[in-house]
């Protein structure tokens, strides 16, 4: 569950993403959104047959202008502002290995 409701959180996260125009970072703010209000769902699905909406997600995804690492590194920067302001950090561990055995 997020803290902040979809829209906040998508501004939160995304709304500083250096995408060379701000409205690709509008758009990722608006896809991301989305996505996260109906969490496990496709991209078409997110997006609730809204074809302009659905088209301009995957136009953002095939842009050569948008860097994968910009949007990443917008998730970084609003990850470590949150963790600079809280008094308290959870450091959480998985050391769950998985192995696999050949199908006879």
């Amino acid at each position: 569950m997020l803290p902040l409701s979809p829209k906040p959180w998508s501004e939160l996260t995304f709304g500083c993403a250096d995408l060379g125009d701000t409205r690709r970072t509008k758009r990722l703010v608006k896809v991301a959104a989305e996505l996260s209000a109906h969490t496990g769902n496709s991209l078409s699905s997110s997006c609730e047959g809204y074809t302009a909406l659905v088209t301009g997600a995957y136009r953002l995804i095939e842009n050569e202008a948008v860097k994968p690492e910009a949007i990443a590194e917008a998730g970084f920067q609003a990850t470590a502002k949150i963790a600079r302001q809280s008094r308290l950090l959870l450091a959480l561990e998985d050391t769950t290995t998985l192995g696999y055995k050949p199908v006879s």
